[in-house]
């Protein structure tokens, strides 16, 4: 029966359905928020005319707050080439089972996921809510997702889970293709090898798993660690045979008949401004970052084909593939070498490892050939500053172009550049109770530059100086009144951008009675690039993100001779971090600390994280300044010696908070 692009049948004669017991167990001992998962049952159907991935579900309502969730069906399908099946939304209570999937029980809602991010794919979400559900009942969903997406040409490749974040009784997985058919298999977390059967001519790839503990993936992990059980199974393929998948629906599109005269004038025009081929190539990447607004419809075969040339430029909109083809087709035009490459955005360090796939893929940047180096180009970011020595690139591990007889390229690792240094300029008054003064200098480089400049294009000057105030407001823990306007200025071929700012502190130094005042630097430099591990056993890497280094200088001036000990920490960690916190002095009322962390690489290794948290322990106890400058008569006066580390006033400020929270709590 089909109803409003609905079909309702029953399950296929490969797919089984019998009645699921609950063996006596106690459900709720299993179960999470109200739920105890009794089945998650998928099967993918290779051997017919068409691709079939039917899917079951059972779910035991053990609480009320089990009742929202277990009562609601949605799923998702794209109409073009795609239909879903609906082979029973079945309750069983008391044993006696009644069927709830009846058409007219369902809404087809046109609701896109990723609509905030310009991104249109046309999928259709069936919907309906299970009526008359009570604590006790089991909610029994099977469902089939009939057809492929034509652009993939009778490829396939399934990543899927056996181990979920919840307890589940049985998870079965299970793929049946043809005997010819030769399948490749990735498995993840210790997942069990298939059982494998050959039946009426088909061969049946069966995983089946029961109580398996919840996994909970591990903060501040890489996209690309996978530590549950899982598996990647997909037709063997070379990359090769991807990259031809692809290849010709780009170059048709590259080669859309005679170029846009207004489009071949704006290449011409930097051909004519422009001697230096690498000159001409970031400005022709200026001109697609410029032009196109990103506005992806990845409808029916829009998700994997690009756009035609003369369309993309008349309606200046497109997405990844389309800016790729801009960007490819403006650089040829130039007379250098570029292609179109697909990336992964989250995995793309994984990518080496995977099954070749065309879904191995969620994102198109350009391969730019040059004096015997590669440079990757995104023509969907912002308009980027920097000459193409110093353009940051896209950096998204391996590279899959699309050219003839392609494999893989490793994309160069970001080079290690200072992206963020702060000098602060600190001067003190003589008198008790007047404002201390700040002069801040911040350079950003790189990538960092670029975030900056976007963010300062995007408010105006008011604005952006109050959000700048505020958030200095909020470290010092002071008010700021500011002393002159911020001030902005760029090096754009060296892709560096510096804004300075200028403020009377009006609680710089805080009272300590009879003891004087006392300065407290904040932490611009731990927190803001460190992720902070808890003490359980690491079992997943550690991401530290893109390679960097920041420093801050903090200049002290003080209006009567002051002084306490120097300090020189050079800290050491795993996988070549590197800190170095330091306080010298320049004369008796100057002094300079400054601190510098490197981190050379993105991830650490789990048997690193105890070497690492010591690592981050002691720069944290070193990563700022504190004094207390001595008071009589309103006024500060000369001091010696008294100095105490900075780390040791940071944590024992945070033990007394917390004795007291816990004093509070107590009361």
């Amino acid at each position: 029966m089909s109803t409003r692009g609905l079909e309702f049948a029953p399950a296929p004669t490969a797919f089984p359905v019998p009645p699921v017991g609950t063996d006596g167990r106690d459900l709720r001992a299993i179960s999470a928020d109200g739920i105890a998962v009794l089945l998650s049952e998928t099967q993918a159907d290779l051997t017919g005319p068409e691709r079939r991935l039917t899917t079951r579900l059972v779910r035991a309502v053990t609480g009320r707050d089990g009742l929202q969730s277990a009562a609601r069906f949605d799923a998702a399908y794209d109409p073009r080439y795609e239909r879903l099946i609906i082979h029973g939304i079945r309750v069983i209570r008391g044993g006696v089972a009644r069927d709830e999937g009846q058409p007219a029980a369902f809404e087809l809602m046109r609701r896109e996921l990723n609509l905030e991010r310009a991104i249109y794919d046309g999928r259709v979400t069936a919907h309906m809510v299970v009526p008359d559900l009570r604590e006790g009942d089991i909610v029994d969903c099977c469902y089939s997702i009939v057809g492929e997406q034509p652009a993939l040409k009778d490829s396939f490749s399934w990543f899927f889970i056996l181990q979920w974040s919840t307890r589940v009784v049985e998870t079965t997985c299970r793929v049946i293709a043809r005997p010819e058919q030769r399948m490749l298999i990735r498995r993840f977390g210790g997942a069990p090898a298939p059982r494998v059967g050959d039946s009426n001519g088909r061969r049946i790839y069966t995983w089946r798993v029961r109580d398996l503990a919840p996994y909970l993936p591990e903060p501040y992990s890489p996209a690309w660690s996978v530590g549950y059980q899982a598996v990647e199974i997909g037709f063997a393929r070379t990359w090769a045979q991807v990259s031809d998948l692809f290849r010709g629906m780009y170059e048709a599109a590259i080669d859309d008949g005679e170029p846009p005269s207004e489009f071949v004038a704006e290449v011409e025009a930097i051909r004519g401004r422009f001697s230096d081929p690498a000159a001409r190539a970031v400005e022709g990447l200026r001109l697609v970052q410029r032009t196109l607004r990103y506005h992806s419809v990845a409808i029916g075969e829009g998700g994997f084909r690009p756009r035609a040339l003369r369309t993309i430029w008349s309606t200046r909109y497109g997405d990844c593939k389309d800016a790729s083809v801009l960007l490819t087709t403006v650089l040829r035009r130039m007379g250098l070498d570029a292609s179109c490459a697909l990336v992964n955005v989250g995995m793309g360090d994984d990518v080496r490892n995977f099954i070749p796939s065309p879904r191995a893929f969620n994102h198109c940047v350009v391969r730019l050939r040059l004096d015997g180096r590669d440079y990757w180009l995104d023509g969907t970011l912002p308009p980027q500053a920097g000459d193409l020595q110093r353009l940051t690139q896209a950096r998204f591990g391996w590279a899959l172009p699309l050219v003839e007889n392609a494999e893989l390229v490793r994309i160069a690792p970001t080079p290690l550049e200072i992206v963020r240094e702060v000098v602060e300029r600190w001067t003190f008054p003589r008198e008790v109770g007047r404002p201390a003064r700040l002069d801040c200098s911040t350079t950003h480089r790189g990538w960092r530059a670029d975030d900056t400049r976007r963010l300062i294009e995007n408010r105006d000057p008011e604005t952006l100086a109050e959000m700048y105030r505020e958030q200095l407001e909020r470290e010092l823990a002071s008010p700021l009144r500011p002393v002159s306007s911020l001030q902005i200025s760029e090096d754009t071929a060296a892709n560096s951008l510096t804004v300075r700012e200028a403020y009377d502190v009006e609680q710089a130094l805080v009272s300590l009675g009879s003891e004087g005042r006392q300065f407290l630097s904040y932490d611009d430099v731990v927190r803001p690039n460190l992720p902070i591990l808890d003490a359980t056993p690491r079992r997943e890497p550690i991401s530290l993100g893109a390679p960097r280094q920041v420093i801050t200088r903090r200049e002290f001036n003080f209006a009567v001779p002051t002084n306490f000990s120097p300090w020189d920490e050079h800290i050491r960690g795993p996988g070549g971090l590197e800190a170095r916190a330091r306080f010298e002095w320049i004369d008796r009322r100057r002094g300079v600390h400054t601190i510098s962390l490197t981190v050379p690489g993105e991830t650490l290794a789990p048997r690193q994280a105890e070497a690492y948290r010591a690592f981050f322990q002691r720069l944290a106890n070193n990563s700022g300044v504190g004094f207390v400058l001595r008071t009589r008569g309103g006024r500060y006066i000369s001091t010696s010696g008294g100095h105490f580390p900075w780390g040791w006033i940071a944590w024992t400020a945070i033990v007394i908070a917390l004795a007291a929270a816990r004093c509070s709590g107590a009361a």
